[in-house]
């Protein structure tokens, strides 16, 4: 079950990404996005808690999750109010740039969470990241100890405002290396520093910290083990999603019943998969093209 934010991208693709002042012509394309939304598709057949407005946007957005197989029961459709969009620019080399409007997304409160949670089974698995307002997550988060979901937490993108107690309920924290040292003020460069980051992420609260390092590949602690996971090599055609296609995938995988390890090298296929296309949802594998995939990759461990 996922929470989160659904967005209509506006997504421009040009050579490279503007400098302060600069001019660019490039090629516009509509696609459906937003973090929760991309989650939720990567994860294909989990639902999506999220809010949309009653325009053109909202039911595009709408058909477009019910197309890919999210279960929409818990999202809401608000009289009055416009769909979240974002603005993208993607250069030839797979970097962005994006510029977020909030839309709907912006209005999400405490007592909205109240009422999609009769959409969380018990013994489900949460996935939240940080779109909605921090009041609405603060609630979610509280409602950990009696429901008895898991809850994995993508800290994007990173603002103030959670309490120890609502860290203490995080199963795992899931950052890239700008949020990870968002939160800690710790730069993550490689494997040796992502281990110090992790352990100023436990001392947070979570029981768990899942670093994710872009073209390195992801690296795990908790208060007992640790160990890390190299990338796969692939031909980057646009980072936009790969953060969105690691959580939905790790959550999908951990949903199947996979050993931790296993969910993580899923993750970073689906990621590696996603950036060699265009787009966020659309860029979402299938699980054939996954298992595929995987078997013509070795994957290096490094404990």
């Amino acid at each position: 079950m996922f929470f989160g934010t659904t967005n209509l991208d506006l997504c421009f693709n040009v050579e490279r990404l503007p400098t302060p002042g600069e001019s660019l012509m490039g090629a516009l394309a509509r696609t459906p996005g937003g973090k929760g939304a991309n989650q939720a598709v990567a994860a294909a057949r989990l639902g999506l808690y999220t809010r949309l407005g009653d325009d053109d946007t909202g039911r595009l957005l709408l058909r477009s999750l019910r197309d890919t197989g999210v279960c929409a029961d818990a999202i809401e459709i608000c009289a009055g109010e416009v769909s979240g969009s974002a603005v993208v620019i993607v250069g030839d080399d797979g970097s962005n740039m994006t510029v977020i409007d909030a839309g709907a997304n912006l209005n999400v409160t405490p007592d909205m969470i109240e009422s999609a949670a009769r959409f969380i089974d018990r013994e489900a698995i949460v996935v939240a990241e940080m779109g909605i307002p921090t009041p609405a997550l603060n609630r979610l988060f509280e409602m950990k100890s009696d429901r008895g979901f898991k809850l994995i937490f993508n800290p994007a993108p990173v603002r103030p405002g959670l309490s120890v107690a609502v860290w203490r309920s995080v199963d795992f924290v899931t950052p890239n290396q700008t949020e990870a040292f968002e939160l800690t003020g710790i730069e993550v460069e490689d494997f040796e520093s992502a281990a110090g980051v992790a352990a100023k992420l436990l001392d947070l609260g979570p029981r768990a910290a899942l670093i994710t390092l872009g073209a390195q590949g992801a690296y795990y602690a908790d208060a007992t083990s640790s160990f890390a996971l190299r990338a796969f090599p692939v031909k980057v055609v646009d980072t936009t999603a790969a953060g969105d296609a690691f959580n939905g995938a790790f959550a999908a995988s951990l949903a199947q019943g996979l050993p931790l390890r296993e969910a993580v090298r899923k993750a970073l296929d689906v990621a590696a998969l996603c950036v060699t296309r265009r787009g966020a949802q659309s860029a979402m594998p299938t699980a054939q093209a996954v298992e595929e995939f995987l078997k013509s990759q070795t994957i290096l461990e490094l404990e």
